[in-house]
Order: C-alpha cells, then structure tokens, then sequence
C-alpha cells in the first residue's frame, strides 16, 4: 500500500507540475501582430458574424450529441482502452499502470491538431472563413470528449458536457479568468459540486464567447485569401492548446477521483 501512495502522489505532482507550467504559459498572452493589423484587412460585419457562428456551432453539436464529434465505434474502443488500464491499475498501482491513460488520451491529440491545421490553411488559402468556424468547434469538442473517455468520463449527461465546455473555455482563457476557471474546475473534482451552479445552455454561451475571442482576429484574417492562410494556421495552436489542457485537467480528476475512491 505504501508503494501504490508513493506512486500515485509522484503521478500527481507530475501532473500538477505541467499545469503550473501551463497557467505560467498562458496567463499572459504575447501580444501578436496579427492581432494588431486584422482589423485593418476584415470589415467589423464581418468579426460579428464570426462571433455569432461560434455560438451557434459550439450550440449545434451539442445538440447532436456525442456521436456527431466520436462515432459509437471511436467511443467503444476509447471505453474498453479505459477498462484494460483501469483493471491493471486496480492490480497494480504503479506510475507505469497510471500514465497508461494519459498515453491513451495523447494519440489522438495529434490527428485533430494536424487535421484541424491543414482544414483551416486550405480554406485560408481560399479566403473562407465561415465554413471552417463548425469543423474547428467539432474537432476541439472531439478532442476533450476524446480525453474524457481516456480517463472515464463520458461526455453522455448534462454535468459531464458542462465540464468538458468549462475545460475548453478554460484552456482558452487567460489572466484571471485563466487561474479562476481552473480553481473552479479543481473544485468541482474535490467535490462534485460548482461554486455557483450553471446550466448547459449558459455554459455553450460562454464556451462559445471564450472561442470566438481567441480565435476571432485568425478567422477574420482567415477570411481574405492566400494571406488567410495564415489565420487558418491558428487552428492547430487552439487545438494544441485544448488537448494539453483537457490532458491535464481529466488526468487530475482521475487522480483525485481514485484517491478518494479508496479513502
């Protein structure tokens, strides 16, 4: 038993340890030139449109449901995945039998990053914007619901999407809403329960709000073509940056939820 404690307090600190580096990283975002000059290449309608899309897409797939972001197949194979390393883990509490699911969880980070990447220059190359605002709220919603499952929670009830949309409007926040929506998160792992209680339509509201706000100045620039591509090269990093963050964020809440499974 001394030996299991041991490896799960050294996973833990491991984990604790890229979130610090995480919300170091972010809290203050570099000040870029894209950002400074877009509104000199995109009309104002425009960046209100774009603004309205986001909404609407983060909206829709929700209301699709999980199959829409991870096919009954993808969502099968994630669950037994878990089972395996759940079982091994609940043999064996070892780092190795630990960092099982988070390796699970990092294979398809990836795929969306590279996906969502090469989606968003080509379409930069032709100067549209709009279509790749539903492919991009897709791909980041399959990738924490992805995550999720590595770590066994699947995103089927209403509590579960409420917090994969509050890890992606965490990843992508910054300063003090960065560190408050992370303490936030980090309580509803010790307890269950929010801080203040939320339901699932303010939740699509202000994921979507947090969404357009980082990737608004790219989508706009997206919109005038060839030098879009540039814009569109902005959905790998907010793809990077979601899956690090839902990595670290479902791995603490499977940490803490086994601890206190077994107090």
């Amino acid at each position: 038993m001394r030996k299991e404690t041991a490896s799960w307090e050294r996973e833990f600190r491991a984990v604790w340890q890229r979130e610090q580096r995480f919300l170091r990283r972010y809290e203050t975002p570099p000040e870029r030139f894209l950002d400074k000059k877009v509104t000199e290449l995109a009309p104002e309608k425009l960046i209100g449109t774009l603004n309205a899309a986001f909404e609407k897409a983060v909206a829709l797939v929700l209301d699709k449901g999980s199959g829409v972001v991870l096919p009954p197949s993808r969502r099968q194979a994630r669950r037994e995945a878990y089972q395996v390393h759940a079982y091994a883990a609940d043999l064996r509490e070892t780092r190795k039998s630990l960092r099982a699911f988070s390796k699970e969880a990092g294979r398809s980070g990836w795929g969306n990053a590279l996906l969502g990447g090469a989606a968003g220059v080509g379409m930069g190359l032709l100067g549209v914007a709009l279509p790749d605002v539903p492919l991009l709220t897709a791909l980041l919603l399959k990738c924490v619901y992805e995550t999720a499952e590595s770590f066994g929670f699947p995103c089927e009830t209403e509590t579960e999407r409420i917090y994969a949309l509050r890890v992606m409007e965490t990843a992508l926040s910054d300063g003090e809403k960065l560190r408050k929506n992370n303490r936030e998160l980090e309580q509803f792992d010790q307890t269950g329960v929010w801080p203040e209680p939320i339901s699932l339509e303010d939740q699509v509201r202000a994921a979507a709000r947090q969404l357009s706000e980082a990737a608004l100045y790219g989508k706009a620039l997206q919109s005038v073509p060839v030098v879009g591509a540039v814009g569109g090269a902005g959905d790998w990093e907010y793809l990077r940056r979601v899956g690090r963050y839902a990595a670290i964020r479902y791995q603490k809440r499977f940490l803490v939820s086994r601890r206190i499974g077994k107090s």
